[in-house]
């Protein structure tokens, strides 16, 4: 299986002072704005509901691609080839990106839920195959996602959505968003018997139009 790396983008945020207070640059054209939404304390804890807005800034993307990686002990693994959804228009307003499973079911694969700026919705099902085989005697999941908003995603630039990090020793157990792009920084994953990445990519196919 290929493996990849994320690359992070470079966030800028420049703070001018003016007049009498303090403004900030617009972004950059030809990038992505994307920010979390906050979730109840019961959905952020079972990462039932992880759900995302984001805005084209005279972008040239027209299409959203998403990769699934799993953990194998060093390093991840890109599991199937990218899904994603092309030729709708970024820079007409606010999108929403939504990843959901059931809440009574913790080793379940995320649907992803899209609203486009331009109109329309798509729906991409997750396959529960390999999330079913976990043993379910004390399994616990620590589930994260990107916590700040990021103002200036670079098309191509490939970020995680979701890390889901899986235990059976029935403790309680937290992740960071850094654990997929720096995996020898986290201790939860290190120690888990299985986790996956969602990531996601604002791309330009020059044959959708």
């Amino acid at each position: 299986m290929k493996k990849r790396h994320a690359a992070l983008a470079a966030l800028a945020l420049v703070g001018i002072l003016s007049g009498c207070g303090q403004t900030k640059t617009q972004p950059a054209d030809n990038t992505i704005s994307i920010s979390p939404v906050e979730q109840t304390t019961t959905e952020k804890q079972s990462g039932a509901v992880i759900e995302y807005l984001f805005s084209g800034n005279n972008t040239e993307a027209n299409g959203i691609t998403f990769n699934t990686y799993t953990y194998n002990g060093k390093t991840w693994e890109n599991m199937d080839k990218p899904i994603g959804v092309y030729g709708m228009g970024l820079n007409n307003g606010t999108g929403k990106i939504i990843f959901r499973h059931d809440a009574d079911t913790i080793n379940v694969a995320y649907d992803i839920e899209m609203t486009f700026p331009s109109g329309g919705a798509s729906t991409q099902y997750g396959d529960s195959s390999e999330l079913s085989k976990l043993p379910t005697d004390n399994l616990t999941v620590a589930v994260t996602g990107q916590e700040k908003p990021i103002d200036d995603l670079a098309v191509d630039v490939e970020i995680p959505l979701v890390v889901r990090v899986f235990n059976t020793d029935g403790a309680t157990h937290t992740v960071e968003v850094n654990a997929f792009t720096d995996p020898d920084s986290s201790e939860t994953l290190k120690n888990c018997i299985f986790a996956e990445a969602i990531t996601v990519k604002f791309v330009h196919d020059d044959s959708v139009s």
